[in-house]
Order: structure tokens, then C-alpha cells, then sequence
């Protein structure tokens, strides 16, 4: 064989070994699986697709901690594997963890079952409470607000995802779904009731709907996933808002699930009303909602409850 033969065939193969490096690490990123759905059931009920799609680690926004640390803001988002369907709802979750600490992985096997029946499934990072000199939580919920605002719009910016901008939930645990709570009932006819630092940190931050990425897009959702969240004050609820499904221990003594003891004597405190009390206004304002109290239940029953995920699941199929 001539040198130059060799060398073609040398150069012939490093060329495929590139090849094969970059679609590997495509695919780890990627996750394309590749079978078809399973054709039995309900779509956005029950299980039909086998595979599910994931992209993880996709930027939806940046931003700033409250130390002055600029975040870039990343999400995973799961869909049915070979789906063919262009209107698909949209599920993002967000985790808990205190506005301290936490990960958008926690709930990424909530969204692998929502994507398994039709969804797109996103779990979202936010800004957490960093390391300034004097952190607030007031600050972090607000910055988390905003975070979760720039998700809902990244979908709604011509994204390949294919969602449905008309169905769109939003929810999480503990401090996720006080920030879920907080972007279906806190708006601008009742920010003049807020507590004076949020009123003014909005004032400087881009107000409800912050400067974390994708402006200009759509904001509006259709629903709330609570799981052991609260609201600053239930008076922010009003007629025709965002329905809720809740699920809270009786016992949890983190978010409680009607309000802190301590909120008597410290009035002006960083303390939330929880799914006990918010429900029933909902009732009177004729609000869809649904309500899974765990009596004896502390802050995590949720997370050793065999069928709220199900339950969970159907209060969306049946508002979809």
C-alpha cells in the first residue's frame, strides 16, 4: 500500500472518531430514546409514552443573588419520546429547600411522570438567598418570582418545545410552591398591601415580572401545584385567579398549614397562610380547586404519599 493511501485511511478514520465523540455527547445531553409511545390509555392521564425525552441544563434567564453573583438560570425539561402532538400543556416544578439550598433535580421524577403521559415537564433552578451581608427572605422569594416568571415566558418565546401557552401549571414543595402561590395571587391590585421591603425592592427589580430573561412573552398561567406552600396573606386572593390543587400536612410545622403561632406576636414577620386557609377562600370566590389535607401529616408528608402524584395528575387532566 503507498504512504498516501495510508495517510487517507489514517485521516478517514480520526475523522469518524471525531464523528462518533460529538454525537455521544450530544446524546448524553440529549437523552434521545428510541421507541415509540405505547398506544393504550388516556393522553395527559395515564402513562402512554415508554421514552421520554430530556434536555437538561437549558438556560431560560440570568441573573443576580443578592450578593451580586450573576446566576445563569437552568431548567431540565422532559417530553414524550417521538410525539407527534404540537399543543402539548406545561408542567414547571420547582423545588424546595428554604430559598437556601435545593436542586432542580429533586423533582425531576415528577416530571418524568407527567412527560410519560403527554406533558412537557420542566424543574427549574432559581436564584437561592446567597451570601450578602444581611440576606432576606422576603428578597429571595421575590427573586425566585421572578425566576419562575422568566421560565413561564421562555416557553411562550417560540421555543422548540411545542406547548400549549392556554395550559400552562406551575407549582413545587414548600419554598417552590410558596413561589407558585405568590405568582398566581400577588399582582398589582394588591402589591399596595405587600410588605414594604418587597414594595421596594420591586420598585428597583423590574416589578412583578423581573429582569431574568425572556421579556415581553406571555406570563399567564392556568393553574398552581401546591405542595406545603403559603401565602404571605389569603386577602390577595381574588375572583376569576388561577385554580389550585394543595396537598399539606395538618402537623407541618415549617410552612404551617393555617399559620405560624408566632405571627400573633410579630405581626410584621416573614410568616405565610397556608393551604387550610387558603382553600376555603377559594371556595367562596367559586375558584376550581382541589384540597389533599394529610391529617398528622408533618412538612414532608407529601413525599410518602402513594397516590398524590396520580391525584395530582388528574386535577390537571380534568382542567386541561
Amino acid at each position: 500500500m503507498n504512504t498516501t493511501l495510508k495517510i487517507a485511511r489514517l485521516l478517514f478514520g480520526l475523522l469518524g472518531l471525531l464523528l462518533c465523540l460529538q454525537a455521544c455527547t450530544k446524546e448524553e445531553e440529549m437523552m434521545p430514546p428510541s421507541t415509540s409511545p405505547v398506544p393504550t390509555g388516556t393522553r395527559y392521564l395515564d402513562p402512554l409514552f415508554s421514552d421520554i425525552q430530556a434536555s437538561k441544563n437549558v438556560k431560560y434567564g440570568n441573573n443576580r443573588d443578592q450578593a451580586g453573583v450573576a446566576i445563569d438560570l437552568l431548567m431540565n425539561i422532559y417530553e414524550p419520546a417521538n410525539d407527534t402532538e404540537t399543543n402539548r400543556p406545561l408542567i414547571i416544578l420547582a423545588h424546595g429547600g428554604g430559598f437556601a439550598e435545593g436542586d432542580k433535580e429533586d423533582f425531576d421524577e415528577l416530571a418524568q411522570k407527567f412527560a410519560r403521559a403527554g406533558y412537557v415537564a420542566a424543574t427549574m433552578g432559581y436564584r437561592l438567598i446567597g451570601n450578602g451581608a444581611d440576606p432576606s427572605l422576603a428578597i429571595a422569594l421575590v427573586d425566585a418570582l421572578h425566576d419562575m416568571k422568566a421560565a413561564v415566558r421562555y416557553f411562550n418565546s417560540g421555543k422548540p418545545f411545542n406547548t400549549d401557552p392556554n395550559n400552562i401549571f406551575i407549582g413545587g414543595f414548600s419554598a417552590g410552591a410558596v413561589t407558585a402561590l405568590h405568582y398566581a395571587y400577588l399582582d398589582e391590585s394588591n402589591l399596595g398591601t405587600a410588605p414594604s421591603e418587597i414594595q421596594n425592592y420591586l420598585s428597583t427589580a423590574g416589578g412583578l415580572s423581573g429582569n431574568s430573561g425572556n421579556p415581553g412573552a406571555s406570563e399567564r398561567i392556568k393553574g398552581v401545584l401546591n405542595i406545603a406552600g403559603g401565602l404571605f396573606t389569603t386577602d390577595w386572593i381574588d375572583p376569576a385567579e388561577p385554580r389550585l390543587y394543595s396537598i399539606h400536612g395538618t402537623l407541618d410545622v415549617d410552612v404551617y398549614c393555617t399559620k405560624d403561632p408566632e405571627a400573633i406576636s410579630n405581626p410584621g414577620g416573614d410568616f405565610t397562610e397556608g393551604s387550610c386557609l387558603i382553600h376555603p377562600i377559594l371556595d367562596s370566590l367559586g375558584i376550581t380547586n382541589q384540597f389533599r389535607q394529610i391529617v398528622g401529616g408533618d412538612h414532608g408528608a407529601y413525599f410518602t404519599c402513594t397516590d398524590c402524584d396520580e391525584e395530582m395528575k388528574k386535577f390537571v387532566f380534568d382542567n386541561l
